[in-house]
């Protein structure tokens, strides 16, 4: 049954404080919150004691220049503000960092690392209290709690590695630390691999990151080659060539160090890791490197070139040596076909030299039909050259010279004592 039509007047009376109040509420409530981030104090102005208003300001006082360490005043007020807003949120880890950065200001760590702890506690996100409890954990040399802050901001922060390298990498260097470093390394964490690839640049000594690869080595989950690649990339970049050396040998299997005499892997059986004391391969233009079935049908694998036809960029097959001053012999045997103005030949210089090659092969051009030994002599001078590289290379001079096509087999490479 219809009300009486006198009662319509008051229905539309209502819907329309209805809809004042709802209109309130969004000004006070969304247009207040977009206030609170861009004009804190007009927020306030329209909702005295929001919470996120205050702590905007609170913060604006701590980042200012003049704030909280020239003006006590202004620390008085930031912190009568945050602690305001943590009465309205007492679980607000934001209102509780601030507190503690304030606390920090004024020079009272003890209270700031008070309510640091809460803030952390509440949420691992509040980076700045995490960040701060990590180097005030390390000071005080309580390592443990200093590696958890730092496992916390590895995990949540995309960008923490540089904030956390500095300290992490004087712990690894620390031997009271160094052990409670290892163990959290030895669980794998997600940060890790980025952590072991620029730990070199954090630290003294060029030895400490192999400390820590040596003792990740027996665990459940030792390093894998990418980490002792770019250790061994940098250390050779600074031609701490004994060192690199050193640390490639410590992570050959067992069964390969035999093998690891002046060239290692001469016969190809070996997929190659791509170190620098084992072959890197650089396929380059027009050309096809890889290790394949010998073509005799003999047991066994042998390096193949397949090069152009057309014009090919070679981008060369290498291998760093580490040989003391003296003569030696470079031999081995080829087989294939090369057609074209210039072929291939093996060359040995100085490491990071830019002098005349030590030595070259012969070059391998034409046809041979069946396995040819190539050799060539060569010596290592007294001062100048603790390490070497040796290359194989297409010996083009001009461009027209680099129009070559064919395949070529080596394999049987050994270098030796010319004696």
């Amino acid at each position: 049954m219809a009300l009486p039509t006198r009662f319509h007047p008051f229905r539309a009376i209502g819907l329309a404080a209805l809809g004042l109040v709802l209109a309130w509420l969004v000004v006070s409530r969304t247009f207040v919150a977009y206030l609170a981030r861009t004009a804190p104090e007009a927020a306030l102005w329209l909702r005295p004691g929001d919470p996120e208003a205050l702590l905007n300001l609170a913060e604006r006082r701590v980042d200012a220049a003049d704030g909280p360490a020239g003006s006590r005043d202004g620390t008085e007020r930031a912190r009568a503000w945050a602690e305001t807003a943590l009465g309205a949120d007492p679980v607000s880890a934001r209102a509780l960092r601030v507190l503690g950065q304030l606390a920090h200001a004024a020079g009272d760590d003890e209270r700031a690392a008070g309510y640091l702890r809460r803030a952390a506690r509440h949420s691992i996100q509040e980076s700045a209290a995490v960040s701060w409890l990590l180097h005030d954990s390390y000071a005080k040399k309580d390592y443990a709690s200093a590696l958890h802050f730092a496992d916390t901001l590895l995990r949540t922060r995309t960008r923490a590695l540089p904030d956390v390298l500095p300290v992490m990498g004087r712990m690894a260097e620390s031997a009271s630390a160094a052990r409670e470093l290892h163990k959290l390394l030895a669980g794998n964490p997600p940060w890790r691999r980025a952590f072991l690839s620029g730990l070199p640049r954090a630290v003294s000594d060029a030895r400490t990151p192999l400390k820590v690869l040596v003792a990740l080595k027996e665990t459940a989950n030792p390093p894998d080659l990418a980490d002792i690649r770019d250790y061994v990339a940098l250390l050779v970049e600074h031609k701490f060539y004994e060192l690199a050396y050193y640390t490639w040998l410590q992570f050959l299997p067992r069964e390969q160090l035999a093998g690891a005499g002046f060239l290692f892997n001469g016969s190809f059986e070996l997929s190659p890791s791509g170190l620098p004391f084992d072959w890197q391969i650089h396929a380059g233009m027009g050309a096809t490197v890889d290790l394949a079935p010998r073509p005799d049908a003999a047991r066994g694998h042998a390096l193949r070139i397949e090069l152009g036809p057309g014009r090919v960029e070679l981008g060369g097959v290498t291998q760093m040596l580490l040989l003391a001053p003296g003569s030696y012999r470079f031999g081995g045997k080829y087989r294939g076909e090369i057609a074209g103005p210039r072929g291939l030949v093996w060359r040995i210089a100085c490491a990071g030299g830019t002098g005349a090659p030590l030595g070259q092969s012969p070059t391998a051009i034409g046809a041979a039909p069946r396995w040819k030994d190539v050799a060539f002599s060569f010596t290592v001078p007294d001062a100048g050259c603790r390490a070497q590289q040796l290359h194989l290379v297409l010996d083009a001079r001009m461009p027209s010279e680099q129009l070559v096509s064919g395949t070529l087999w080596y394999d049987e490479l050994t270098v030796a004592r010319a004696d």
